[in-house]
C-alpha cells in the first residue's frame, strides 16, 4: 500500500487542531458565563497597549475607587487598572509581567487588600480565571497557567465549558448565554446597568463607575475576620515578594496602598492594626513606600459620610473622585507624607474621631455571655466605653420589641432567626442627649 506523503499527515493534523479549536470556542460561547468587567477589562488593556505609563494592581478596590481619567488629568500620564475581581496576588504578579512586556511602565502601584492577602489557604484558582480566560496566548499566560498549584483543575483553566457541567443540557440557560453573547452591548465591549439603586457602567481604563449609595439600612456586614498575631506567610507573602524584586530588577518605581473600605467592616476586623504593621515591616525591608487610605486623616478623607460608598468596601463615582485627587496629592508630595496625612494606627483613629455607630456585623457569642437560641450579632462603634445602645428590633412580620435598654453593651441576641428591622438609639453614658439614631435591615 502506497503511504500518504507527509504534507497530507500534516494537513489532516492541522485541520483536526482546527476543528478542536472550533469546537470548544462553540461550547464556551454556549456555556460560559462571562463576568463583563473582566472581560472589557482585557479588551481595554489589548487595545491600550503601548499607551499605559502608570499600572494599578489589585481588586475591585482598584477599579471602583481609582479613576484613571482623573489621573491622567492631574499629571499628564496615562493610567490603567489592571485591576480583577478578587484579584490574588500571583495573579497580580502574572498581570504586571503582562503589562510590562506590553508598555514602557512608567510607576507600579500594588493594592494590599486585607481580606485577599490575609487568606490562610493561599491564592484561588478559580478567582485567576477571571484574567485567563481573557489574555491573549504568550509565554507569560502559560506560565500563569501552569503556576496555578490545582492539577486538578487544570481542565477548567485550559477548556472553562468544562466548569459548567451542570448545566449539560440545560437549554434555558444556553439560549440566555447565546442571546447575551449575540447583544450588540457584548460585540461592542460595553456594561451599563440601572436599577432602584442607581447607574453603573464599566468605563476605560478599567474604571468602573457607580452612583450606587450606601444607606443606613444596608449597614448589615455578614462576617467578621480575626487578624490578632497577623502573618502573610505562604503563597501570599511569596509572590508579594516576587512582585517587588520583579519591579526592583527592572527598576520600575512600586508603591504598596491599601484603598479606603467603609468603618463598618474595619471595626468588625479584630486587630487591623497588626496587619498594618505586617505591610509596614515588609514594605521597609525593601524600602518601598507603603500608604494605607484606611488610617488617612478626616480632614483629607471625609469617609465617615457613607454617601461616598456604593457598599462597606467599594467607593461610588462621587467617593472615587475625592479618593483620586487625594491618592494623587498623597503621591506627589514632598513632605512628610505620614505624619501629615494618616495616623498611625487604627485605633488611634477610632480614638480621634467622634463617637459614632456604623452598623451591625455578624459574629459569634462571647464566653462571658450566656448562649442562646438565635443570632449573634454586633454593634459596630467606634467606642469600647462610655456609649450606651437602645435597641429595638421588629422581625418581619411581627410586632417590634425592646431588644436593650440603653445598655454599654454591644453583643446583641435576636431570637428570630430571619430578617428584620433594628433600631439602635446612641447616647453617651451618663448623658441624656441622643447623640445617634440609625434604622438597620438584617437579614
Amino acid at each position: 500500500m502506497k503511504r500518504k506523503p507527509f504534507f497530507q499527515y500534516a494537513a489532516g493534523l492541522l485541520a483536526g487542531v482546527i476543528l478542536f479549536f472550533g469546537i470548544t470556542q462553540l461550547l464556551n460561547r454556549m456555556y460560559v458565563e462571562e463576568d463583563a468587567q473582566n472581560r472589557i477589562l482585557w479588551h481595554n488593556f489589548y487595545e491600550d497597549c503601548g499607551k499605559i505609563d502608570d499600572l494599578y494592581l489589585g481588586s475591585s478596590h482598584v477599579y471602583f475607587d481609582l479613576d484613571p481619567q482623573i489621573l491622567d488629568q492631574l499629571n499628564g500620564q496615562y493610567h490603567f487598572n489592571l485591576s480583577s475581581s478578587s484579584q490574588p496576588l500571583d495573579g497580580s504578579y502574572y498581570l504586571l509581567r503582562e503589562a510590562d512586556r506590553l508598555n514602557d511602565l512608567n510607576h507600579v502601584y500594588l493594592e494590599m487588600y486585607y481580606l485577599i492577602n490575609s487568606a490562610t489557604e493561599g491564592p484561588s484558582v478559580a478567582m485567576n480565571w477571571y484574567n485567563t480566560d481573557h489574555m491573549k496566548l504568550s509565554a507569560n499566560k502559560i506560565a500563569y497557567m501552569l503556576s496555578l498549584d490545582a492539577k486538578d483543575q487544570y481542565i477548567g483553566t485550559l477548556f472553562p465549558f468544562t466548569r459548567y457541567r451542570q448545566r449539560l443540557g440545560d437549554w434555558t440557560y444556553i439560549t440566555q448565554r447565546l442571546e447575551e453573547k449575540h447583544s450588540d452591548a457584548y460585540r461592542n465591549f460595553q456594561y451599563e446597568c440601572e436599577n432602584g439603586r442607581g447607574y453603573e457602567s464599566v468605563e476605560k481604563q478599567g474604571y468602573r463607575k457607580s452612583t450606587w449609595v450606601y444607606t443606613d439600612n444596608l449597614k448589615h456586614y455578614r462576617q467578621n475576620t480575626v487578624l490578632s498575631g497577623y502573618s502573610m506567610g505562604g503563597e501570599n507573602e511569596a509572590y508579594c515578594r516576587r512582585i517587588i524584586t520583579y519591579c526592583q530588577d527592572h527598576e520600575l518605581p512600586l508603591t504598596l496602598f491599601v484603598a479606603p473600605i467603609y468603618d463598618l467592616q474595619l471595626i468588625s476586623t479584630v486587630d487591623y492594626d497588626d496587619y498594618v504593621e505586617e505591610i509596614r515591616a515588609l514594605a521597609k525591608e525593601y524600602s518601598v513606600p507603603f500608604y494605607d487610605f484606611n488610617l488617612a486623616k478626616e480632614e483629607y478623607l471625609p469617609f465617615q459620610d457613607s454617601r461616598y460608598f456604593r457598599d462597606e468596601e467599594h467607593l461610588n463615582q462621587e467617593g472615587a473622585s475625592l479618593f483620586t485627587a487625594l491618592f494623587h496629592e498623597v503621591m506627589t508630595a514632598e513632605d512628610d507624607v505620614s505624619e501629615k496625612y494618616f495616623y498611625d494606627s487604627y485605633a488611634e483613629k477610632l480614638r480621634t474621631l467622634p463617637p459614632a455607630v456604623y452598623g451591625l456585623y455578624d459574629g459569634t457569642a462571647s464566653n462571658k455571655t450566656e448562649k442562646k437560641a438565635g443570632r449573634v450579632m454586633y454593634i459596630a462603634s467606634n467606642r469600647d466605653s462610655d456609649m450606651e445602645y437602645q435597641v429595638m428590633i421588629t422581625p418581619e412580620n411581627e410586632e417590634p420589641y425592646l431588644l436593650q435598654d440603653f445598655s454599654e453593651n454591644k453583643e446583641l441576641y435576636i431570637l428570630s432567626g430571619g430578617s428584620g428591622q433594628c433600631l439602635i438609639t446612641a447616647r453617651m453614658k451618663g448623658s441624656s442627649e441622643i447623640i445617634q439614631t440609625i434604622t438597620i435591615q438584617y437579614y
